[in-house]
């Protein structure tokens, strides 16, 4: 599109491209976080997105454009941007590695019972707060101790997190007797 005279413009509501030659806007979108997803596409016909020398297949195409979905790309082939409709197969559906990863989740942790030995040999602890519901003994905040080979746990209501502290010292010298 840059080579073909079009201009980017980006603000805080999204994004718009414009033909430079007839000033025409061809293409907008929202911000959406830090990406500016192109959803509407108004491109003249003088204006394409390929060239009929080049042969290439969908799913080349796909990578050019920065993997779109199946949907934009029929949009694109059917609206007639893209000049050489003809090496596109009738069905869009491909197999890209890099779509897969991108929205794959993380794997999770391996599954192992305990890093620790024994009891009290690695505790884990957490603040939260502040909650804007107040328990019955009018704490906004916890603190948590959970030991990690028994997988037992202790939890401090606090009214502050300025006693974290003290329960922690309270905490110590219970596992210490």
């Amino acid at each position: 599109m840059v080579e073909n005279d079009s201009s980017f413009y980006f603000d805080h509501r999204g994004c718009r491209v414009q033909d430079q030659l007839s000033g025409q806007v061809v293409a907008i979108g929202p911000k959406v976080g830090y990406l500016f997803p192109l959803q509407s596409f108004s491109i003249p016909r003088s204006v394409s997105l390929g060239y009929s020398f080049i042969t290439s297949t969908s799913h080349l195409w796909h990578k050019k454009l920065g993997h779109p979905n199946s949907f934009i790309l029929k949009h694109l082939v059917k609206s007639g941007y893209l000049n050489n409709i003809h090496e596109f197969s009738s069905y869009l559906a491909f197999d890209c590695a890099s779509c897969k990863l991108g929205k794959s989740k993380s794997l999770s942790f391996p599954m192992q019972e305990s890093w620790a030995s024994a009891c009290f040999e690695i505790i884990h602890t957490d603040v939260w707060g502040v909650s804007h519901v107040l328990s019955h003994a009018q704490s906004r905040y916890f603190v948590t101790f959970i030991d990690d080979y028994s997988r037992f746990t202790w939890v401090y209501f606090l009214h502050s997190k300025a006693n974290v502290f003290s329960i922690f010292q309270t905490f110590v010298a219970l596992v210490e007797t």
